[in-house]
């Protein structure tokens, strides 16, 4: 059996492998830039531009030592109480694992738990309002809006300068008792069970009447924004729906209402036709790297059956994803060992009964391989050096690897 050096050293001498032989087909190729009908932008894709000299190293934090974690099993004391606990039933058969929501202390006798977030971006519902004096809500679009100053009156300053609190719920999903550092470095059922915890707190925060949007998301290693090395994701529970959300809903509506369609599983038809960025699929989900990817390495996944929410994903099909999940991050170790990356879950926001036709959620998972930089922030145009299927070539190299006949 290698060791662990001699497992690392060969992924990076296969990755290298697969780079050196597509260099030449990036290097000639020109920049182009493409429509994102999911976010109504454009990304630019210069391939040339990964070949370029870089003085910066990545600095990557050592994650190998448990001491003072407090996320390992006997440190429960240092986090916030668990709200949900997860452990494995340890053998086969319809019910694999057990869920706890009493709230009560469970010990060390856990493999998945969920607790406050001891730093909450957002005020909890449970907690009052210190100050809302001075609380403005940005006003409706008013037709006097360019009108002059003495006609709107002293509330200018007001609309110009408004604020709400911001409230609604944050919680970590601890994903393992063990020092683990990525997803991958669990077992796939223990990865179901973290799946299994999104999707009932996201239940329990879509039943809050003031909650108007869910967000899942996962920071993996200090360029992907982790402050804690061990397997953790997030859930931040807000009383407003992110812009970028709302716009990319509103995208997906009238979508649906021009052409009776769903955007996104018009999308998937169309990479199931084409297959040059389909990674891997199966009955239930399918990987894909989107044709607009903003970000290098980019890979979104769903079901092939329309879903607006992952809440109401139903248990082989929670599976399904979290299997997918699970094989995509460990793909990507094998190309990028020790890489930074990000999962971001997208699901139907909780204030929009009506739209369900219209919306499809999906997970974007993307290594942190580039940096933004000026031209990014001026123009909020991203430059991408990697196109995605040249991208998607990576990620078959490995899949094709671990099961020949299951590739698209």
């Amino acid at each position: 059996m290698p060791n662990s050096s001699q497992a690392t050293s060969t992924a990076l001498t296969t990755a290298v492998g697969i780079k050196e032989s597509i260099h030449h087909s990036r290097t000639t190729q020109s920049s182009e830039s493409r429509f994102d009908s999911l976010r109504s932008e454009w990304t630019l894709f210069a391939p040339q531009r990964e070949q370029r000299p870089d003085d910066f190293d990545v600095v990557t934090a050592d994650e190998s030592s448990s001491q003072g974690c407090p996320f390992c099993a006997g440190h429960e004391d240092q986090t916030p109480a668990s709200v949900w606990v997860g452990r494995l039933s340890g053998h086969q058969g319809k019910k694999r694992y057990e869920i706890d929501t009493s709230g009560q202390p469970c010990g060390s006798d856990w493999d998945v738990r969920v607790v406050g977030n001891k730093f909450p971006a957002v005020q909890s519902f449970c907690n009052p309002i210190v100050d809302s004096s001075s609380e403005t809500y940005l006003p409706k679009p008013a037709n006097n809006a360019m009108a002059p100053r003495s006609v709107t009156g002293s509330s200018t300053s007001r609309s110009l300068f408004s604020r709400a609190p911001a409230r609604g719920g944050h919680e970590v999903i601890i994903e393992s008792n063990r020092h683990t550092r990525s997803l991958a470095d669990v077992s796939p059922l223990q990865a179901e069970l973290v799946f299994a915890a999104y999707r009932d707190r996201m239940r329990h925060y879509r039943n809050q009447p003031d909650v108007r949007y869910v967000s899942v998301f996962k920071n993996v290693g200090p360029d992907a924004g982790a402050s804690l090395a061990h397997s953790h994701s997030q859930l931040i529970a807000t009383n407003f729906m992110p812009r970028s959300v709302e716009h990319s809903f509103g995208l997906m509506r009238r979508h649906r209402a021009t052409t009776g369609c769903c955007l996104m599983c018009d999308m998937i038809r169309e990479e199931r036709k084409t297959k040059d960025r389909v990674i891997a699929r199966d009955n239930h989900v399918i990987a894909y790297c989107p044709f607009a990817s903003h970000l290098p390495m980019m890979v979104r996944i769903t079901t092939h059956q329309h879903q607006a929410a992952f809440e109401d994903l139903d248990d082989e099909s929670l599976a399904a994803v979290s299997r997918m999940v699970y094989r995509v991050i460990s793909w990507l170790d094998k190309i990028r060992p020790g890489t930074s990356y990000n999962y971001c879950l997208s699901t139907k926001p909780t204030s929009d009964e009506d739209s369900s036709d219209a919306f499809h959620w999906s997970i974007d998972i993307f290594p942190r391989l580039t940096r933004v930089a000026g031209f990014e922030w001026a123009s909020g145009c991203m430059i991408n050096p990697m196109l995605p299927e040249e991208a998607a070539k990576q990620f078959r190299h490995y899949a094709a690897a671990e099961n020949p006949q299951r590739m698209p």
